[in-house]
C-alpha cells in the first residue's frame, strides 16, 4: 500500500488535466500544485492521458454531488476519507463550516498534502489522521474512537477499495459496521467485465509493470456488485451507473450506439448495473 499511495500524483494529474478542460466537470484549483513533478511523470510514462482523464473526471463530479446531495437531505456531523490521498474537497466543496473532515492516509502522503496547502484555509474543520489502514487493530481502534467522538458520520473510501481483494474488502466492511455511527458508506465499484477489460489496455499494463511487477494492483471487482456488501450490513442507497455518468461527457454522446454494436447485451448490462458509484447505508 505504501507504493500504491503514489498513485495519488497520479490521480491528481488526471484531476488538474480535468479541470483544466474547456467544459469541466469540476474546478479543482490545487490538483496541480499537489500532482508535482511526480505526478506529470506518472502522466508522461503511462501515456494516452485522456483514458484516465476522463475517468477521473466521471468520478469526481459523482462522487461531489453525492456527498453534498446527503449532507443537504441528512445531517452529517463528519466525513470520514479513507485513503484520502490529495483530495482537496475540504477546499472546494460548498459544504457547511460546521462539517468536521477527517483524512486518514500514510504519513508521507499526508505529511507532503500538509506542507503543499499550509497557506490554504479550508471551508470546514479538517483533522489529518497519519495511519496505515491495512493495520487491522489500528484501524479499529480508530474507527471506534470516531465512532465515540462524532455521529453521524459518512465514510467515503474513494479509490481505495480497488487495491484490496474481496476478503479484505469484507473485513473493512465489518469494521464499520460494527460502528453504529458510521451511517453511510460512499464507494466506487467496478464489475468483472469492467476490469476485465481495463487489463488489455497498454497503458494498465504499464501501471501494473510501475507498481506491482506485472502483476494486477486493481483487484476488487465482486460477481455480487452491489449485493456483496448486503451480507455485512449494508444497503444501498443510492447508486450511479458508470455509464449514466459519462453522459455528462459531451466526447461520450454518440458513445452508446458504438458499444451497444460491440458488446453483447449481457455484457451491457455488467457494464452498466455493476460499475459506478454507490452509497450505502447501514441496514
Amino acid at each position: 500500500m505504501r507504493d500504491i499511495s503514489e498513485t495519488a500524483h497520479l490521480v491528481a494529474m488526471y484531476r488538474a488535466l480535468a479541470s483544466e478542460c474547456p467544459k469541466a466537470l469540476f474546478q479543482d484549483p490545487f490538483a496541480r500544485l499537489l500532482a508535482g513533478s511526480q505526478g506529470e511523470m506518472m502522466v508522461a510514462v503511462l501515456g494516452e492521458p485522456q483514458r484516465g482523464v476522463n475517468a477521473l473526471a466521471i468520478r469526481t463530479q459523482a462522487i461531489d454531488q453525492m456527498i453534498q446531495q446527503l449532507i443537504t437531505t441528512e445531517t452529517v456531523s463528519t466525513v470520514l476519507n479513507l485513503g484520502a490521498g490529495l483530495d482537496t474537497r475540504p477546499y472546494r466543496l460548498a459544504v457547511p463550516a460546521t462539517l468536521r473532515w477527517i483524512e486518514v492516509d500514510l504519513p508521507d502522503i499526508l505529511t507532503y498534502k500538509e506542507q503543499k496547502l499550509q497557506e490554504f484555509k479550508p471551508v470546514c474543520e479538517i483533522d489529518r489522521i497519519k495511519l496505515d489502514l491495512t493495520d487491522f487493530q489500528l484501524r479499529h481502534q480508530l474507527l471506534t474512537e470516531i465512532n465515540a467522538a462524532h455521529q453521524p458520520v459518512l465514510v467515503i473510501t474513494e479509490g481505495l477499495l480497488a487495491y484490496l481483494t474481496e476478503p479484505q474488502v469484507a473485513a473493512l466492511a465489518k469494521d464499520l459496521q460494527q460502528q453504529s455511527h458510521l451511517r453511510w458508506w460512499l464507494l466506487d465499484l467496478a464489475s468483472p467485465f469492467l476490469l476485465q477489460q481495463s487489463r488489455q489496455h497498454p497503458e494498465q499494463q504499464i501501471f501494473d509493470q510501475y507498481f506491482a511487477d506485472g502483476q494486477p494492483t486493481f483487484l476488487f471487482a465482486p460477481a455480487a456488485g452491489t449485493q456483496f456488501f448486503q451480507p455485512y450490513g449494508w444497503q444501498v442507497r443510492e447508486f450511479r451507473s458508470i455509464w449514466s455518468e459519462s453522459q455528462h461527457l459531451q466526447k461520450f454522446a454518440g458513445l452508446s450506439v458504438i458499444l451497444m454494436r460491440l458488446f453483447a447485451k449481457q455484457y451491457w448490462q455488467a457494464i452498466s448495473q455493476d460499475s459506478g458509484f454507490v452509497l450505502l447505508e447501514q441496514s
